[in-house]
């Protein structure tokens, strides 16, 4: 399948960019992207399209405008023609250019017709969440044995989805979380994550997946799953009447649904809605097309149980990210009335951020130290609120009590976020900051090791942005001056391991210093995260 983005508005407007149905192409305003958006509310690395073979892919790469698809603000979704990417004022309008005989996948108009559901064999509604995984009215021992050994293995796999899912903040991850437990736990040849959108009355699958299992096996599965690829055909009619309707639903044989030959393949399916305490918001649907056994009634019911965990776990992730969101906000909106008192500073937490993000993921950090890293480098100044104005903006040479106050700012920070619960790492970084490895920084004297790993990152990502923007009594360090700064001050001011990350990204473009950015015409008071 070909494909392309079309860019209108911004510096690029009237290019087309081509993608690849086997190539990830990441876009933002760094040099190192793929494709280079140089717009001011564009990230440093924003999105990236990957083709699938027979879908591309969108993520947004937790920028911090957003990407937005029709309109709405995404975390991910599989891209449809004539969907129009928008991110800030740059939209990219993505056309696809079938080959001769070609068919596309019809994905995001789920809900454009329902025809009848003939090959609904089984239709269940489990509401009152108790077990009975019994197929058959058969009495003997062997077979109560055999249902026993069935709700044995549905309990623990609840309490596994249970504590697997609900362990996951990240929506992304938990949908993925989901469709693994699915997979692996039933066995199916493909599985659909589908959402809903109550607004748009649509259906989007968010998550697919693919069994492969054993080499022989993987060779005929694959060979068999390409042909279904080329349409990512699931059984329309069957999610749409688990969704609509609320139940738990197993076809069989699926082409007189569909009333495609194309959906022959399609050899037994079943479909269980995901909701919430309130409401249906989306679905789990699994098929068979390599395998002739049909799915059974305890099957279906234990796929209705993991959609019960499914949906209070994506509203639970869907909270926190709004939560999430709503908090970084607020952040940045004290961290830039902080900065308004002085114009040398404007955006300067914001750029230090940028640059300590790069850094943590170059030395391959986790994402405990990553997030506070991030939001340490946001708030490591929170302590200047207190410092007056005209010592913050004072052009002169500052007075020996005048660095004395300026330098209880690191205190000072770490004392208000301390109030805040569960953020150590980010006191920490905050409050250490100022100082150096050689043990001469303040406000406590630290050495080497004993600085926390967050601070001895924020304080580098901190000093190249004070070496590169413009200050009323002293000109910008270049890139050169920088790198040379670095490695004469590594081991003594900085730390050696962080000053080796940082000369590797600047020789190699991928942190750019404010002056440079600012001759691009990139105004370097806004986020470059």
């Amino acid at each position: 399948m070909k494909a392309e983005l079309v860019i209108h508005g911004g510096k690029r407007d009237g290019e087309s960019v081509p993608l690849s149905p086997h190539a990830r192409i990441v876009f933002g305003r760094s040099p190192s992207c793929d494709q280079q958006l140089v717009e001011d509310e564009v990230s440093r690395t924003h999105f990236s399209i990957e083709g699938k073979g027979s879908f591309f892919l969108l993520t947004d790469l937790q920028s911090t405008a957003g990407t937005l698809v029709n309109d709405k603000k995404i975390a991910s979704k599989i891209l449809h023609p004539g969907d129009r990417i928008k991110v800030g004022p740059v939209t990219m309008d993505f056309r696809v250019q079938d080959a001769p005989g070609a068919k596309v996948a019809a994905t995001s108009a789920l809900l454009a017709a329902e025809p009848a559901v003939k090959s609904i064999v089984t239709e269940r509604n489990f509401e009152d969440g108790a077990f009975m995984l019994d197929d058959e009215a058969d009495a003997s021992p062997e077979h109560a044995l055999e249902v026993a050994g069935r709700l044995r293995k549905a309990l623990q796999t609840i309490y596994q989805v249970g504590n697997l899912i609900h362990s996951e903040e990240s929506l992304d991850r938990v949908c993925h979380t989901i469709m693994d437990v699915a997979m692996e736990t039933l066995r199916p040849d493909r599985g659909f994550l589908v959402m809903y959108d109550s607004a748009e009355k649509t259906l989007e699958p968010v998550v697919v997946r693919r069994r492969r299992t054993g080499a022989g096996a993987a060779r005929t599965s694959t060979r068999i799953l390409r042909a279904v690829d080329d349409e990512l055909l699931l059984c329309r009619p069957i999610v749409l009447h688990s969704v609509k309707k609320g139940v738990a639903v197993i076809s069989g044989n699926v082409f007189p649904d569909t009333g495609d030959p194309s959906s022959k393949h399609i050899k037994s399916a079943m479909c269980v809605p995901v909701r919430t305490n309130t409401d249906v918001i989306g679905a789990i649907y699994l098929d068979n097309v390599d395998s002739e056994a049909p799915f059974k009634a305890h099957q279906l019911e234990l796929l209705a149980a993991i959609g019960r965990q499914a949906g209070l776990a994506i509203q639970r992730a869907r909270l926190f990210e709004d939560m999430e969101g709503l908090f970084y906000s607020c952040v940045r909106t004290l961290v830039s009335s902080i900065e308004a008192k002085d114009q040398y500073t404007h955006g300067h937490s914001e750029r230090v951020t940028a640059f300590a993000v790069t850094i943590a993921e170059e030395m391959g950090l986790d994402a405990e130290t990553m997030d506070n890293v991030r939001l340490g480098a946001l708030l490591h100044d929170v302590g200047k609120i207190g410092v007056a104005e005209k010592i913050l903006t004072k052009p002169s040479r500052l007075t020996p009590e005048e660095v004395k106050i300026i330098r209880q700012h690191p205190v000072r920070g770490a004392e208000i976020l301390s109030h805040i619960r569960n953020i150590p790492g980010v006191v920490a970084a905050a409050k250490h900051h100022h100082e150096m490895y050689n043990g001469l920084g303040y406000p406590d004297g630290l050495a080497g090791q004993e600085i926390p790993q967050t601070a001895r990152v924020v304080a580098l990502a901190d000093a190249f942005d004070a070496m590169t923007s413009n200050r009323s009594y002293r000109r910008n360090f270049d890139v050169g001056e920088a790198v040379a700064e670095f490695t004469r001050c590594s081991g003594d001011q900085f730390d050696p391991e962080v000053s080796e990350v940082m000369i590797k990204l600047l020789k190699d473009g991928r942190i750019i210093p404010c002056n440079e950015l600012f001759a691009k015409g990139i105004d370097v008071s806004k986020s470059i995260y």
